[in-house]
């Protein structure tokens, strides 16, 4: 199944190179100004094309980012499929990092607990 991909910007001007970036968004919006009451939207994937001002032999400056094209991990791809798996890899290793952070605190929550009243018969 293809994921619902919005793009912000529109497609991609024709014959124009760019590279391409995938990321999650959320918006906020008011639900009642008066009372200081807001909301946040569902995410979404947004598919954004920044446009390529200068080339070199190993990557391209795009939006005033050096991006390394020979690299494994890059900030933006030269396909859309590509962008949408850099998200994908991103995203797993975010969830890693946070589980064990989770894990760690877990852990040092656990610290503040007494071990059950267990007799030691020495």
């Amino acid at each position: 199944m293809t994921p619902r991909i919005v793009y912000p910007y529109g497609p991609a001007p024709d014959g124009v190179p760019v590279l391409w970036r995938c990321e999650a968004a959320r918006y906020s919006y008011v639900i009642d100004a008066d009372a200081d009451r807001y909301g946040v939207t569902a995410p979404q994937l947004e598919m954004r094309w920044h446009r390529i001002d200068r080339r070199t032999p190993k990557g391209a400056w795009a939006s005033g980012r050096f991006v390394l094209l020979t690299a494994t991990k890059r900030w933006a791809c030269l396909t859309e499929e590509e962008a949408l798996d850099s998200f994908i890899a991103r995203k797993q290793k975010h969830i890693r990092i946070l589980t064990k952070q989770l894990k760690r605190a877990e852990e040092d929550l656990a610290l503040a607990y007494p071990r059950s009243a267990v007799l030691r018969v020495a």
